[in-house]
C-alpha cells in the first residue's frame, strides 16, 4: 500500500518548514564564503543541522519512502502514456499500473510492497502528482475511426493546393460556410441536492428535435445572416418574425433583408437548399466584393451542384474543398464558433423553458426570436486579457478570426494543422517501435484489404427461432432443401473432427479413437500459446492452463479453466475424466486468479455431452 495524503496533526513536529528553493540559496551563500552555516541558518530560517548535512554532502534522499523508479524512469513511462494519448489512445491508471508492473518484470525487480508487482491506485495519483507540471488526467472527447484517420500527408496536400489558391486574397474575400443544427434539449445542468440522491432530475420539458441553419463567415470577422430550414412542407408568416437582421450579422445593403428561410420534408440541407442559399445569401455578399473570392466548406454531394459551379466560375469565385472527415482540424465554424454559439443557445433556451414550462418544444414562430438573442448573448462575451483580438469588441468578430487562424487558413500557416496530429517520429528510444506502429495502425487501420463474404438469406417461418450452427436453405424443391441440409451437416462433422473412417459411417467422438490429426489439421504445439500478453489474448469463453497454490504456497497444481470474466479474471474449473484429453465442468468451482497464473492458453476443444476433449494430452497436476 502507498500511503495517502494525510492532514498534519496538531502540535506535531514540523520536518520541514522550507523550500528547496531556499535551501539551495543557503547552501550556496555557505559554498560561496559569504556566510558561515550559523549565519545561513539564522537568514533562512532553516535548521543548522539541515544545512550543515546538506553541505557535507550527508541524508541528501528526500524524507519519507523513496519512490521505486528513478527520476529518469518515471518520465519514460509517463512519455510513453503522452504518446499513446497523442494517437487517440489515452491510458487510464490502471493501464498505468499494468507498464509498471511490465517495467518491474522485464527488470527482474520484485517489489515487496507492491501484490504481485502490481503497484496500487494511489503509486498511480503520486506519480502522477510528482509530475503534475507535465502531465495530468483529463476527460477525452471521442472522434470516429474515420477522422482520426486524416494522415499528415492528406493535410499537407491540402495545405499546398490552398496556398495556391489564397495567393493575393484579403481576409475579407475568404469564406467558410457549414451547416448545423440548434436542439431543442437545453443538456444537463448542476444543481444543489441532498447528498445521497440516486437520481437527481430537473422537472423541464424538451423534444429531440432539431432546426438545420447554414451559417457562413469571412476571415476578417464578418458574419452573413443565417439560413434556416424547418421540417415541414409550407412556410407560414410567423415563422420568420424577429430573425437576425443586421448587428451582429452583416449590416451592408448586401444583406439588407437579414435572414433567410426555407423549408424542406426531412428538415436538413438538399441540393436545392443549398443552391437558394449560394443564390440569395452568399452570391449578392460576394458582388459586392471587388477581387477574386475564395469559398471553403466540406465535400458533400449536396453542395456540388451544377449550378453553383457555373456561378462561381462566372463570378470568379475558387470552391475548395476540406480534406474528407476533417472538419474538426480545418474548418473555422468547427474549430472556433459553433461551440460558443450552441453554449450560447442553450442558455438562452433554458431561460426560455423557465418562463413556458408548459410547452414541450419550441414553436417554430418562436425560433427566430430565440436565435437572435443567442447571437446578441454570444456578440456580448468580453475578451480575454490575453487573447490576441482584446481590442476587439464584437465577440462574433473573435471567434470568426480565431477560427481561420487556428484552421491555418488566414493567416496562412498550416502547422496550426499539422501541430495537432500525432508526430510519427519517436524521439529515440522514448517509446518502443512495436508500441508505435500498433498505435500507427490502430489509428490509420490495416493495410490488408479483407475480402467480405456473400451473406445469403435464410428461409425461416415467422415466429420460427434458428440457432448458430442451424441453417435453412432455399430452394422451391423439398427434397434438395433436404439433400442440402445434410451436406452441410456431414461438411461440419467433417470439419471439427477430420474424414470418416470408412465410407458411410460417421466417426465416433471418443477420445480413445480419435487420433491426434483427425481433430485439427495444425501441429497441437502450434496451437498452445504462451502466456507472454496477457491482455491480448485473454478473452471470454477461452481455455488456459492456470496454476493454483496451497495455502501456503509451498506446492503448485494445474487446471483446465474456462474464462468467464476478464475484469477481474475469474476462470471456472475442469477435472480430467481418465485421460488427460478429457475433462468435466466442475460445477460452481469459479476461482479469481491473476494474469501471470495462466500457464498457456489452449486449443478449443471438442465437446460431446458433458465433456471436452482436446487433441492432445494437457500437461496437469491436480490434486
Amino acid at each position: 500500500m502507498m500511503p495517502r495524503t494525510y492532514q498534519k496533526r496538531l502540535g506535531a513536529r514540523g520536518y520541514k518548514n522550507y523550500t528547496e528553493e531556499l535551501l539551495d540559496r543557503a547552501i550556496t551563500a555557505v559554498t560561496e564564503g559569504r556566510m558561515t552555516l550559523r549565519a545561513a541558518s539564522e537568514k533562512f530560517n532553516i535548521p543548522y543541522g539541515t544545512i550543515f548535512n546538506k553541505y557535507h554532502g550527508k541524508y541528501i534522499k528526500k524524507p519519507g519512502a523513496q519512490p521505486v523508479f528513478s527520476k529518469t524512469e518515471e518520465e519514460t513511462i509517463l512519455k510513453s502514456c503522452a504518446k499513446c494519448a497523442d494517437w487517440g489512445y489515452p491510458l487510464t491508471t490502471l493501464d498505468l499500473r499494468m507498464f509498471a508492473k511490465i517495467l518491474l518484470d522485464s527488470q527482474g525487480r520484485t517489489v515487496s510492497k507492491f501484490r504481485n508487482n502490481m503497484p496500487g491506485q494511489d503509486w498511480a495519483y503520486s506519480l502522477l502528482n510528482r509530475h503534475k507540471n507535465q502531465y495530468s488526467q483529463r476527460v477525452s472527447t471521442n472522434i470516429k475511426r474515420a477522422r482520426a484517420a486524416v494522415s499528415r500527408e492528406s493535410i499537407e496536400e491540402y495545405f499546398k493546393n490552398l496556398e495556391n489558391t489564397l495567393k493575393e486574397v484579403p481576409d475579407s474575400n475568404i469564406f467558410n460556410y457549414d451547416e448545423s443544427n440548434l436542439s431543442d434539449d437545453p443538456g444537463k445542468k448542476i444543481g444543489i441536492f441532498r447528498r445521497g440522491v440516486k437520481y437527481p432530475e430537473k422537472a423541464m420539458n424538451f423534444s429531440k428535435s432539431a432546426t438545420s441553419i447554414m451559417v457562413c463567415g469571412s476571415a476578417d470577422g464578418v458574419l452573413l445572416p443565417p439560413y434556416i430550414i424547418y421540417k415541414s412542407l409550407h412556410l407560414y408568416d410567423t415563422w420568420k418574425e424577429r430573425a437576425p437582421r443586421g448587428p451582429p450579422c452583416c449590416n451592408q445593403p448586401c444583406c439588407s433583408g437579414g435572414s433567410r428561410f426555407n423549408r424542406t420534408v426531412s428538415g436538413w440541407f438538399d441540393a436545392p437548399s443549398f443552391r437558394d442559399w449560394f443564390v440569395s445569401c452568399f452570391m449578392p455578399h460576394a458582388k459586392r466584393l471587388p477581387g477574386r473570392k475564395v469559398l471553403i466548406g466540406d465535400n458533400l454531394s449536396s453542395h456540388l451542384d451544377e449550378q453553383v459551379i457555373k456561378l462561381c466560375s462566372e463570378n470568379d469565385i475558387d470552391f475548395v474543398c476540406l480534406v474528407p472527415h476533417s472538419t474538426h482540424l480545418c474548418q473555422p465554424l468547427d474549430v472556433a464558433f459553433f461551440r460558443p454559439m450552441k453554449t450560447a443557445w442553450r442558455q438562452v433556451l433554458t431561460n426560455w423553458k423557465m418562463q413556458n414550462a408548459k410547452l414541450s418544444s419550441v414553436p417554430k414562430d418562436t425560433f427566430p426570436h430565440l436565435l437572435t438573442n443567442a447571437l446578441n448573448k454570444m456578440d456580448e462575451v468580453q475578451p480575454k486579457p490575453n487573447s490576441e483580438y482584446k481590442d476587439i469588441t464584437s465577440g462574433i468578430k473573435r471567434n470568426m478570426m480565431s477560427g481561420f487562424r487556428a484552421a491555418g487558413i488566414y493567416p496562412f500557416n498550416k502547422q496550426k494543422v499539422l501541430d495537432r496530429l500525432p508526430k510519427e517520429d519517436i524521439g529515440g528510444q522514448e517509446i518502443e517501435s512495436a508500441l508505435t506502429n500498433f498505435l500507427k495502425e490502430s489509428r490509420y487501420g490495416s493495410s490488408s484489404n479483407q475480402s467480405t463474404r456473400k451473406k445469403r438469406r435464410l428461409d425461416v417461418a415467422p415466429g420460427k427461432s434458428i440457432a448458430t450452427r442451424e441453417e435453412t436453405i432455399q430452394s422451391t424443391d423439398p427434397e434438395q432443401n433436404e439433400i442440402a441440409a445434410s451436406d452441410i451437416q456431414e461438411t461440419e462433422i467433417q470439419a471439427l473432427v477430420g474424414p470418416s473412417t470408412s465410407q458411410g459411417e460417421a466417426p465416433r467422438l471418443d477420445d480413445e479413437e480419435i487420433p491426434d490429426r483427425q481433430i485439427y489439421e495444425s501441429d497441437p504445439d502450434e496451437d498452445v500459446v504462451e502466456a507472454e500478453d496477457e491482455k491480448t489474448e485473454c478473452s471470454l469463453g477461452r481455455f488456459v492452463l492456470a496454476k493454483f497454490y496451497t495455502r501456503r504456497g509451498k506446492k503448485t497444481y494445474k487446471y483446465v479453466c474456462q474464462i468467464v470474466e476478464t475484469e477481474p479474471l475469474l476462470v471456472e474449473g475442469f477435472k480430467s475424466v481418465g485421460t488427460k484429453r478429457k475433462f468435466k465442468r466442475v460445477p460452481d468451482d469459479i476461482s479469481e486468479i491473476d494474469y501471470t497464473d495462466i500457464i498457456s492458453y489452449l486449443p478449443k476443444p471438442v465437446k460431446k455431452d458433458d465433456f471436452i476433449i482436446f487433441p492432445f494430452d494437457i500437461n496437469i497436476q491436480e490434486l
